[in-house]
C-alpha cells in the first residue's frame, strides 16, 4: 500500500454509510452527518490541486447523529483480519465518545470485518474494555470472537448497511443494565 492511500482505508465504509445517512434522511428516520476534519492549505499546483496542507486539530469520530431525539456518534473501522487493531482506535477518540455519553448521548464503532464482509455495531463500553486490557499487558486487538458481544448490523435489501436496529438493541441493553461479561 503506498503512503498515499494510507489514510484513505476506510473510504469504503464511510462511503456506504452515507449512502445510509441519506436514505434515513429522505424517509425521515434520522439525521446523521459526517465530521470533516478542517485543514490549513499550505500549497497548491498549477492546476489549482492541494499538494501540501496540515490538519488544523485532531479528528473526533467520523459521524454524529440524532434519531427519535437520541443524540449518538460513531467511528467506522475496517479490518481485514481477525482482529481489530487497538491502534485505530485512539484515547481522543474514546475521549470524545465519554464526552457524549456523559451527555446522555450513544457512543459505538462500525466495525467491517472484511475477510467475513460482516458489519457489526461496538459499543464503546467494548473498546474501552479491551483498550484498557492492552493498557494492563493484554492483546493489542479486539478479537473477531469478541463480535458475539457486539451487534451485527444488517444489510436493506438495495445493500445498504441497516444499522439504526443495531442501535436500537445497544440502547434497550443499555436501559436493562446488562453486564457484557468480556472476561468469559
Amino acid at each position: 500500500m503506498s503512503w498515499r492511500t494510507r489514510g484513505h482505508r476506510g473510504d469504503a465504509l464511510e462511503n456506504a454509510i452515507e449512502l445510509s445517512n441519506d436514505y434515513y434522511r429522505l424517509h425521515g428516520y434520522a439525521r446523521v452527518d459526517k465530521v470533516s476534519v478542517p485543514i490549513t492549505v499550505v500549497s497548491r499546483n498549477d492546476q489549482g490541486q492541494i499538494v501540501k496542507a496540515y490538519f488544523e486539530r485532531r479528528s473526533t469520530v467520523d459521524f454524529l447523529g440524532i434519531a427519535q431525539g437520541i443524540f449518538f456518534c460513531f467511528d467506522c473501522k475496517e479490518t481485514q483480519g481477525l482482529s481489530l487493531p487497538l491502534a485505530n482506535i485512539h484515547d481522543h477518540q474514546l475521549a470524545y465518545m465519554e464526552d457524549i455519553r456523559k451527555q446522555g448521548g450513544v457512543s459505538f464503532f462500525i466495525v467491517h470485518f472484511k475477510k467475513f464482509d460482516e458489519y457489526y455495531l461496538v459499543p464503546y463500553e467494548i473498546a474501552v474494555h479491551y483498550k484498557k486490557k492492552m493498557e494492563a499487558g493484554g492483546r493489542k486487538s479486539i478479537p473477531y470472537s469478541a463480535m458475539k458481544k457486539a451487534i451485527r448490523i444488517g444489510l436493506f435489501m438495495d445493500g445498504l448497511l441497516n444499522y439504526l436496529p443495531s442501535i436500537n438493541v445497544y440502547l434497550d441493553y443499555l436501559e436493562n443494565d446488562h453486564d457484557y461479561n468480556l472476561d468469559e
